[in-house]
């Protein structure tokens, strides 16, 4: 049997089912009586639906909607959580690691957690400060820092019962952005670093004690043990022995997770594989498990009963972390107890999550990289056009993925999954110099960039890709490369789009297309909620995907949205505030580079005022001439330049204005402090970490001259003769292997490439 998927608890394997049929059942495993009205975990309940049965407010009155309350998070970092209430108390997770718990009828603060972070932990940050929710039980409130902590609060007060550092090597680049999860006893907490060089795991604690009750690596220590769990045994054996150890391997469990009580078993995706490219982290190939998985754990042992591989031997950052949804499908004439999922590699996967066994897996954006997946084996067949083992390669999805952290929701009435897509391609490619590893510092071993227009270092027309062949050439017979985003419908028994709604808005072609539309919410009252960049609530018929409300904040929405009834009235609430991945800059035309970022919840019911909206802010237009003049060699320049994508731009995008400063037009005072900021950590305590074990003064200057070049080359183009704008060129669009889409129902709304970590948002 294949190594995609295994059995490991002797459980029988089902036949593969049609999965195809005229009309389905669909339901989300039962919740309590109390999660009708409240909303209880991340997604509403234990299998991560995004889903409420409230129906309150309905297609009929979803134009009515309006403000009820706000709450000022007092942070200017993207959001990307969203709450629980239980009991008439809102608890939101926001960036660092903080807790606010908030009178859900009113908004008032009942208190605040500040975990207190050492802000020096950035240095190793690779998408942002940003934190992906909060766990409720027994009372506890469980919120994990971005250093590593695991807290577990008092609902009442938010005093600190117990507290666990989650980190098993501060010296690597170990952070923690993602929500914990409880599984019957436990609550279980997973990390980032995969770009870096984590070392992928999870830890269970006692919910009453904090007591460590297992740890489970994903991916092994070494080709010969000792072996920390019998699991790892196995999957050593899917890695070359000459494998990159000492780099980690990735398998980082950053996002989603979900959980089964009648099978009691917690599912939990992995992330990608570090290095990236196959060549240079497992040079004799192999499935490289278990990164690129999906696991389910027994909770009470820590032990797997069976796991599932998206992308064996990944190397494009497709990580499986993407939430989960469990429910209940009727395929064919039986109802089946599945996992449904949308990883980054842009195939739909359905499983059986008692076995394990693949019931379906179909595209749901355009995908080269993969023609299929074999039904018998479970296993995706490579086409090899993805391959840049010896020279790069246009690669679809990009390392952003297919869908990437915003939430999907599944709607038991319609049947219907709503998925936030992204279709974006990227061109991946090993740089010539021999890979160097860096402990603690970026090691992604990889370059890539988008075909995108105005995406700096991000970009084509980027420094580091001006080597690669034109996009025409690397795009010939390949789809179209038009960046894009959407909502898309999708059946998960038909294996189709229903119907779908662009969400690239006026950024077609540009990187905000992908980031424009936010996680999502569905209701009984049939309704989708999804937020934008724009800082627009939008609302749309479940069935359908007719708009019925559009109600705008002044302030941009990444996160899901949800719901929740109190005294016979239904509200929405969402955490609002740009950020992120590519958080840095603030593009022309969202909330955040209109109003500000000042992060914040905002409520709705029906029948409420209008949403009082921040003041707007006064823009410079002109590229200021820059504070010092041009120094360094070109070879200075070009190393500079290097440097600073592989250890500054995961966070200084230094295209324009945003949360995070843009380096080119630093004062002469701090061109002065450079060295102290970067090496000695001078402003840690705002965030800037020291980057004194990554670099030498002498590379720090390097960094500096480009910077400085980069500065004056924008002001000279600004002063310079105008012409037509350049954008980068569009392969030729070839039908790909990619969803059916209904042209009857569309409608629109009116890595740093050396560090691969813009794709990665962990």
């Amino acid at each position: 049997m294949s190594n995609a998927w295994r059995a490991w608890s002797a459980v029988a394997v089902l036949g593969l089912l049609a999965s195809g049929c005229s009309k389905h059942e669909a339901a989300a495993p039962k919740a309590s009586a109390s999660a009708d009205a409240g909303w209880l975990t991340g997604g509403h309940d234990e299998a991560q639906t995004y889903h409420s049965p409230l129906k309150q407010i309905d297609e009929s009155n979803a134009g009515r909607l309006g403000f009820a309350w706000h709450y000022d998070l007092e942070t200017t970092h993207g959001q990307e959580a969203t709450p629980v209430v239980v009991d008439g108390v809102m608890y939101a997770s926001a960036p660092w690691g903080f807790v606010h718990a908030v009178d859900a009828r009113t908004g008032q603060r009942r208190w605040v957690f500040d975990p207190k972070v050492d802000n020096s932990i950035t240095s190793k940050v690779c998408c942002g400060i940003v934190s992906r929710g909060l766990a409720f039980a027994e009372g506890r409130v469980f919120t994990a820092s971005i250093d590593g902590r695991l807290s577990a609060l008092d609902a009442k007060d938010g005093k600190v019962l117990w507290q666990a550092d989650t980190i098993v090597d501060h010296e690597r680049g170990y952070t923690v952005t993602g929500s914990p999860y409880v599984a019957g006893d436990v609550v279980v907490i997973g990390n980032s670093g995969g770009e870096l060089d984590a070392r992928g795991y999870i830890t269970a604690y006692k919910v009453s004690s904090g007591e460590l009750a297992w740890r489970f690596y994903t991916v092994p220590g070494s080709s010969t043990g000792p072996f920390e769990h019998p699991e790892l045994e196995a999957a050593a054996k899917t890695w070359d022995p000459k494998s990159r150890f000492d780099v980690g391997l990735g398998g980082t469990v950053w996002d989603g997770m979900a959980y089964d009580a009648k099978l009691d078993l917690l599912y939990v995706g992995v992330g990608n594989s570090a290095l990236y490219p196959r060549k240079l982290r497992s040079p004799n190939g192999g499935d490289n498990l278990y990164v690129a998985s999906i696991l389910a754990i027994n909770p009470k042992t820590g032990r797997m009963a069976w796991h599932y591989q998206t992308t064996p031997g990944d190397q494009w950052d497709y990580t499986a972390t993407q939430k989960m949804i469990l429910a209940d499908l009727k395929i064919g004439e039986q109802t089946r107890q599945v996992l449904m999922q949308a990883p980054k590699n842009g195939f739909f996967y359905v499983l059986d999550r008692a076995t394990g066994e693949l019931l379906s897996a179909r595209p749901y954006v355009p995908v080269n990289w993969a023609s299929g997946v074999d039904q018998q084996t479970g296993r995706a067949i490579e086409t090899g056009l993805a391959d840049y083992s010896n020279g790069p390669k246009l690669v679809f999805p990009s390392p952003a993925g297919g869908h990437n952290w915003h939430p999907m929701a599944f709607n038991p009435e319609t049947g219907l999954v709503y998925i936030p897509t992204l279709e974006a391609s990227a061109v991946f490619w090993i740089p010539a110099e021999p890979f160097v590893y860096a402990k603690g510092g970026a090691n992604a071993g990889a370059m890539y960039a988008f075909p995108a227009a105005h995406a700096g270092n991000w970009g084509l027309e980027g420094p580091a890709a001006k080597h690669l062949p034109p996009l025409s050439e690397l795009g010939k017979g390949q789809p179209d490369t038009t960046i894009r985003g959407f909502l898309r419908a999708w059946d998960p028994v038909a294996n189709k789009v229903v119907w779908e709604v662009e969400t690239s808005g006026q950024w077609v072609g540009q990187m905000n297309a992908i980031w424009n539309g936010g996680g999502v919410m569905t209701t009984s009252g049939n309704l989708v909620f999804q937020g934008q960049s724009t800082g627009a609530l939008h609302v749309y018929r479940a069935t359908d995907g007719h708009p019925l409300a559009a109600i705008d904040i002044g302030t941009s929405i990444m996160a899901a949205p949800m719901t929740y009834e109190l005294d016979g009235v239904q509200y929405v609430s969402v955490m609002a505030g740009y950020g992120g991945a590519l958080g840095g800059v603030h593009p022309v035309g969202t909330a955040a580079e209109r109003y500000g970022n000042a992060g914040r919840i905002v409520t709705f019911k029906i029948d409420g005022g209008p949403v009082p909206k921040p003041a707007e802010k006064e823009h410079v237009s002109s590229v200021p001439r820059p504070s010092v003049e041009r120094f360094g060699s070109a070879a200075d320049i070009e190393t500079g330049n290097e440097l600073l994508k592989r250890n500054c731009a995961r966070c200084h995008a230094n295209e324009g204005p945003g949360a995070i400063p843009d380096l080119r037009w630093m004062s002469a005072q701090t061109h002065q402090e450079f060295e102290d900021i970067v090496l000695k950590g001078v402003r840690a305590s705002k965030g800037m970490g020291s980057f004194a074990n990554l670099l030498t003064s002498a590379q720090a200057q390097q960094i500096r001259a480009a910077l400085v070049d980069s500065a004056w080359s924008a002001y000279e183009e600004q002063n310079a003769p105008q012409s037509a704008p350049h954008a980068p060129q569009t392969a030729p669009h070839v039908p790909a292997t990619a969803p059916e889409l209904p042209n009857s129902s569309k409608s629109a709304p009116g890595h740093s490439p050396a560090t691969a970590s813009t794709g990665a948002a962990h």
